[in-house]
């Protein structure tokens, strides 16, 4: 019989929920020491990839239309682009901030950017929001306030990756234009 390794339910249960896996936890730590294992297990049991990185690991899934994670780097990146023009480096404040929870929903309410931030129902319940990204390791609640995790920088990434994407377009489009 197949030996599982120790917390193997809670390792899948957590993972298939959406959470990140963060360092230096039990769960994390199980899963980057048999990441073999691991990445095989949700290859071939869910088509799902496993991605391991030194700080989380989280599953990706190509068959997804959940709108979580698209409403969450709506947020992130109004929120980035607020603490901006407060003349803040919202990379610091990101990475090692501790965010007021009412101060950061008058925040976005007070943005140029309301109407995107309504579209998302973003503040239609904020608190509940932030529960759900505390309950998947992307947050930290405290009280009245938020911190970030390192599985932020996944959002990030993808917000480079974006950004990289909309440049190639943009200097294809420039390059068609000028050969004509």
């Amino acid at each position: 019989m197949l030996q599982y390794p120790n917390e193997h339910k809670e390792i899948v249960k957590a993972l298939l929920g959406g959470e990140f896996l963060l360092f230096p936890k039990n769960l994390f730590t199980i899963v980057d020491t048999e990441k073999e294992f691991y990445t095989d297990f949700f290859k071939n049991s869910f088509d799902y990839n496993l991605e391991v990185r030194s700080e989380f690991a989280f599953l990706i899934s190509n068959n997804t239309a959940e709108l979580d994670t698209r409403d969450f780097a709506i947020f992130l990146s109004i929120l980035c682009r607020e603490l901006e023009l407060e003349g803040k480096r919202f990379c610091e404040q990101i990475n090692f901030a501790t965010f007021d929870i009412d101060e950061v929903e008058q925040l976005l309410k007070n943005s140029s950017k309301i109407e995107i931030i309504g579209s998302i129902e973003l503040l239609k319940d904020f608190r509940r929001f932030l529960n759900r990204w505390n309950k998947k390791n992307v947050i930290t609640l405290t009280g009245n306030s938020f911190k970030f995790t390192k599985a932020v920088n996944l959002f990030f990434d993808f917000a480079v990756n974006v950004a990289n994407e909309k440049l190639k377009e943009t200097n294809k489009t420039k390059t068609e234009t000028t050969e004509q």
